[in-house]
């Protein structure tokens, strides 16, 4: 065990080196994790951590758990774009601790290391873990919740019960009741086991009182402050337009199929994903005995199975969709593939990984090294850019390296599988170790990969040049990132006879755009220059 555990972690280390990269050279901040990472900035300076403030005014979309770790993080670190995603990175990796940790607790202890090692070799967590928003920290939360109850409940230990309730609090801390509500379901196989053992309901319901009771303790009196102090307009951004419609109406435009999920998890999870259909056979044949769903203590894969379904049906059944939101199943993923990656492979599992696999690479390919390119070129000459020629090969080479990748650990996840369908069980330990090392491959190109794109991207030299400007300004969306670099409140906009209002006034400004922006720059007088997909506009 112990020389298959070292393996493990050295291919954890072998993957995830790119981090370093990100460290001495960190890639631009994107999306959400702007957010996240000026709102500590203006906490700090308003001397206000109670109420989350961007760009001058209140932020009531999310808890303010990941605005405090950052800030702790710029503290110890300063205030930089490595900093603002630490405590995601922190987070992942305490994900996989506590997957060994439960192993350890089963009596499986190689069940846990290597669901820890899928947890953290795969393009999912390898994304979100180098990005500053919540769904890192959300899903170790809810991890540590679920675990620490599921153990609580076995041993029938009060003490884990409340500390799965303390750590369902801080999920609530970090993005809202989604943290409480994820834990509540997959806890509700606990009480239908826990019944029985003892003949009455009684202890069950002290349990449920527990948990609930320490939940509240962590989470009520921020929102309770919150309230007293912002009023109802807090409750009418976060409790109705963040939960309420969000789960009834597609939001900003991301919606999806009832069945958005399934090919997310294929990706999210590649390679090791390719044997994840029988690992659910597997698991959910336990349903057809007469025992209880976690009957046996030696296995709870059935519980795993109704961990991965209900967070993914939950989130199938929310209007708004995106594919980070699977990130809380994952470890129940992860743990799956780990039991199905110690047992040989059936002839119907071969085969339905060579129909999987060989496609999905192929695909990944053409995706990334044909279509992608020349997508991104027609897109630029459609809002009158000229694209240079070095500039299309350098996005060519890095997308190819993407699709190369997946081809090529598509193909060794197919092997590996094919060995394990023809030889015994005594090579089941050296192909987890293989499996472990074709992953850590794709992690590191992957990683690689997104700090060449992000640096492509051009953010980091829109925003030194637009910086220039005594008056700055932005258009459009997804321009929330530049006031962190701005430093300052910056007006944003997103009307274009706003915009030019303000130009009269401010003719010496220079406003920030995404590049499919930059006409409407031009009909409001303005020069615009051109850095990767940003453009900043002058007259």
């Amino acid at each position: 065990m112990r020389g298959t555990c070292t393996v493990l972690l050295l291919a954890v280390f072998f993957g995830y080196l790119p981090v370093a990269l990100m460290v001495v050279d960190p890639p631009p901040l994107m999306g959400d994790e702007a957010y996240y990472a000026r709102v500590p900035i203006e906490m700090r300076q308003r001397g206000d951590w109670l109420v989350p403030y961007f760009n001058g005014e209140p932020r009531y979309k999310k808890p303010p758990l990941l605005y405090w770790l950052v800030g702790i993080s710029y503290a110890l670190f300063g205030a930089n774009e490595a900093s603002a995603r630490l405590p995601s990175l922190l987070a992942v990796f305490a994900t996989a601790v506590f997957l060994v940790w439960f192993g350890r607790q089963m009596g499986e202890p190689i069940t846990g290391w290597l669901a820890a090692t899928i947890f953290l070799l795969n393009p999912m967590t390898a994304l979100l873990g180098n990005w500053g928003a919540p769904e890192a920290l959300l899903t170790f939360t809810i991890t540590a919740s679920a675990l620490t109850a599921f153990v609580g409940w076995e041993k029938k230990s009060r003490a884990w019960v409340i500390v799965s309730g303390i750590v369902a609090g801080l999920a609530v801390m970090a993005k809202g009741v989604i943290g409480a509500a994820i834990p509540m379901l997959l806890c509700l196989p606990l009480l239908r086991r826990l019944a029985p053992s003892t003949g009455t309901l009684r202890q069950a319901g002290q349990f449920v009182a527990l948990w609930l009771f320490a939940t509240l303790l962590i989470a009520a009196p921020w929102f309770l402050a919150v309230s007293l102090r912002e009023g109802s307009a807090f409750w009418q951004v976060f409790l109705l337009r963040e939960h309420v419609q969000r789960v009834a109406t597609p939001m900003e435009g991301h919606r999806g199929p009832i069945w958005f999920y399934l090919p997310v998890t294929f990706l999210a999870l590649f390679p090791w994903s390719l044997r994840l259909p029988f690992a659910f056979v597997h698991a959910l044949s336990s349903l057809t005995s007469r025992q209880s769903l976690i009957a046996s203590r030696s296995s709870c894969d059935g519980w795993m199975a109704w961990w991965a379904i209900s967070v993914t049906g939950l989130f199938s059944l929310v209007a708004t969709k995106l594919p980070h939101y699977l990130f809380p199943a994952l470890p129940a993923l992860a743990w799956l593939l780990a039991r199905q990656w110690q047992t040989p492979a059936s002839r119907g599992e071969w085969v339905l990984v060579v129909l999987l696999g060989l496609p999905i690479g192929a695909a990944m390919l053409f995706l990334a090294a044909i279509l992608l390119p020349d997508v991104f070129m027609a897109f630029l000459v459609r809002h009158k850019f000229a694209p240079s020629v070095s500039e299309f090969d350098e996005l060519q080479s890095t997308l190819t390296l993407v699709g190369d990748t997946f081809a090529v650990t598509g193909v060794a996840a197919v092997l590996l599988v094919s060995l394990a369908r023809w030889r015994d069980e005594s090579w089941m330990a050296s192909l987890r170790q293989l499996a472990a090392a074709n992953a850590a491959v794709l992690v590191l190109l992957w990683l690689m990969s997104l700090w060449a794109l992000a640096h492509f991207s051009g953010a980091h030299r829109a925003a030194r040049d637009w910086r220039h400007a005594k008056v700055m300004a932005t258009f459009g969306s997804d321009t929330e990132w530049a006031v962190f670099y701005a430093g300052k409140k910056v007006p944003m906009f997103g009307d274009e006879q706003r915009l030019r209002n303000f130009l009269q006034s401010h003719p010496d400004a220079a406003v920030l755009a995404r590049v499919d922006e930059a006409d409407a720059l031009r009909r409001c007088g303005l020069m615009v220059r051109r850095f990767g997909i940003w453009c900043v506009g002058r007259r």
